[in-house]
Formats: C-alpha cells, structure tokens, sequence
C-alpha cells in the first residue's frame, strides 16, 4: 500500500505503476482508489483490450464486490464496445441469477448502448426457468418501461403473460407483485380483467391456499372505495391473519383496523 500510495502521490502514470495498482487489488479487490488510479494509467497507455480480460477475472472472482463491477462498466465505455458485454454478465447471473451488481450494469449497458432488441427473449428465458425470480419481473418491467411504454395493448397482452405464470405457482410473490405493478401503472378500474381473474380463483383452490390472491383483491377492493367491497377486503384481512400469512399477522390486524375506519 504504501508503494501504491507513492506512485499515486507523483502522479506516475506508466507501465510499472499499472503493475503496482495490480498488485493492490489483488490484496483489496474493494480498492477504489487503485482502480482508479488504474484507469488514469490506462488513459495513458492503453491497453483497453488487455484491462478487459482482467476485469473480467476480477469480476467472476469477486461478483458481489461493487468496485469491480464499476470498474468494468468503466472499461466496457471506455472501449465503447458492448459485443460480449450483456454475454459476460449472462454468464455472471447464471451462477447468481439475483446478483444486484450485475443486474445494475445490465440495465447500464442496455440503456447506454441501445441493446434492447432481444432482452425480454432473455428474461422469459430466465422465468421459464424460475418463475419466483424478482429480478427477472424486475427487469421485465424495466425493459417494457424503456422500449414500447405500458400501452393499453401492452397492459393487456403483460396480465395474460403474469396469469399464464401464475398457474405454475399460485403463490408466487414476484409474478403477484408484478400485477400489482401493472395496476399502479394504469388502475384496477381500467384493467379489470386483474379482478375478474382473482374473483374467478376464488372458487379454485386457489382460495384455500393462495394468500397473495387475498393479498390483490385487498387491494384493488380498497382503492374501489366501494362500502361493500371494504367490508370484504376486512374479511380477507381476517383470513390471511388468522393462518394464510401468519408472518404478517399484525400488518394484516393494522391493515383490518384501517379498513373499519373507513366504513366506520
């Protein structure tokens, strides 16, 4: 450290100066100022190419390490060439499918560079393959938000996608949480296909089972304002604290005593 600090200090920028700043994060892969000085050298001297391969080693050995992830975001623009970028991270998320770092730098990269043509392919590859995963709902929403908007058509054709999800797992928090987003972009009174979908499984056993189906019809059932509506979503505030969500008992015991107050 303390050569790492002389070199820093005069302002060398030079060769064995990189070699040193090499060593540093080896020691402390958190390291900002070595990798910024890193930068500075490579600004000088270049090799763009060659820091690339490094980062990346850096990267797959420390994935939870922000400093690393920054520093290859700051190569990949440095390079202002994103051919294997979104591959790289691909290949980072299959060993931590929720690693929030390289989500981050893929939401970067697809903004900065424009890379949105087959990115909602890869995430309904991702669902297809676990469908509880939040950053792949997460991302779905990013994408759609940044590209076509949340039309009409799209709100539309988003449920059927979220429903159709659902069945493989009615008490998927991620794919709830999802069509609840999608009322929040528009309202459950412009989309009530989320409703007649929940009233519907009601009668399944999906009302035995299904706390999120609670969950949403509480939901929609208090922006309605409707008297009627209220006094059921109290009801269903009963249900899940009385055994279908014991671990949010007494949000739910709040959430009820909130409700009375309203038809009070």
């Amino acid at each position: 450290m303390n050569y790492l600090r002389a070199f820093f200090l005069s302002k060398e920028l030079t060769p064995r100066a990189l070699i040193v700043t090499e060593e540093a994060v080896s020691f402390n892969p958190a390291n900002y100022t070595a990798w910024y000085y890193r930068r500075l050298i490579r600004n000088e001297v270049g090799g763009w190419d060659e820091e690339l391969e490094i980062i990346q080693d850096f990267v797959s050995e420390n994935a939870k390490n922000y400093q690393v992830w920054f520093h290859y975001r700051c190569v990949i623009e440095a390079l202002n060439d994103p051919t294997d970028c979104l591959n790289f991270i691909a290949e980072m998320l299959e060993k931590d499918a929720k690693n929030y770092h390289a989500w981050t730098i893929r939401q970067w990269a697809l903004k900065f560079f424009g890379l949105w043509d087959n990115e909602l392919e890869y995430v309904d590859k991702l669902l297809n393959l676990d469908v509880r995963n939040n950053s792949a709902w997460n991302q779905r929403f990013f994408v759609i938000e940044s590209t076509t908007g949340y039309t009409n058509e799209v709100l539309k054709a988003e449920i059927i996608y979220t429903q159709e999800k659902l069945k493989r797992g009615s008490n998927n928090t991620s794919a709830w949480n999802y069509l609840r987003g999608l009322a929040k972009v528009s309202s459950y009174n412009e989309l009530p296909e989320i409703e007649e979908f929940c009233v519907e499984k009601l009668e399944s056993t999906w009302g035995i089972t299904c706390g999120q189906l609670y969950v949403t019809l509480i939901d929609i059932y208090t922006k309605s304002g409707d008297h009627e509506k209220l006094a059921t979503a109290i009801e269903y505030c009963e249900k899940l604290q009385s055994g279908l969500d014991d671990i949010h008992k007494k949000y739910w015991i709040y959430r009820k005593t909130t409700l009375e107050k309203l038809i009070a």
